[in-house]
């Protein structure tokens, strides 16, 4: 009884929390030695691009992503006052809230969300590196699979890593 009682509580936990977001990453123009740049402060523009639907979803989502990478970085209201201009597009996303991945499990379809980053010397206008991230939630994940709040979470994270990668005082 006690033991039926006990993976009540660990099955619930494990319902509610879910699984991490998995982080594919497709370089197209690496980080090299030479095109390292030193920074104080980064210009971020976030945007979508044509095909992908406006929805409050996703402006909700740009506005996440804007706010989890500027805590860790020291942005830039201007462009001219900055040392880095990143240009984050989103080139594909489809919003699954944690409700409707909790309610409906894999009914509720793949979070989908997919940036190519480019990083630019503002002073020299050289592209510095530009990559590609990509995740989606996976239909075998069922209720445990990522939803776009936590692919928002790891998206930052690696966005963070690859910026600061480009200062040579890294």
């Amino acid at each position: 009884m006690n033991f039926c009682k006990n993976f009540k509580y660990i099955f619930v936990v494990l319902f509610i929390s879910g699984c991490a977001a998995n982080i594919k990453e497709v370089v197209h123009n690496p980080i090299n030695e030479g095109e390292k740049a030193q920074k104080e402060s980064v210009y971020l523009e976030i945007y979508y691009v044509e095909g992908i639907s406006k929805s409050k979803n996703l402006t909700n989502s740009i506005a996440e992503l804007r706010q989890l990478i500027s805590t860790n970085l020291n942005v830039a209201k201007k462009k001219s006052n900055s040392d880095l201009a990143v240009n984050i597009s989103i080139e594909n996303f489809r919003y699954v809230s944690g409700f409707g991945r909790f309610m409906a499990g894999v009914m509720v379809g793949n979070a989908v969300l997919k940036l190519k980053v480019k990083i630019t010397e503002v002073s020299s206008g050289n592209i510095i590196g530009e990559s590609v991230f990509d995740t989606q939630s996976e239909f075998s994940e069922g209720i445990f699979g990522a939803t776009t709040s936590r692919q928002l979470e790891a998206m930052a994270i690696k966005v963070i890593e690859y910026i600061k990668s480009s200062d040579k005082n890294s």
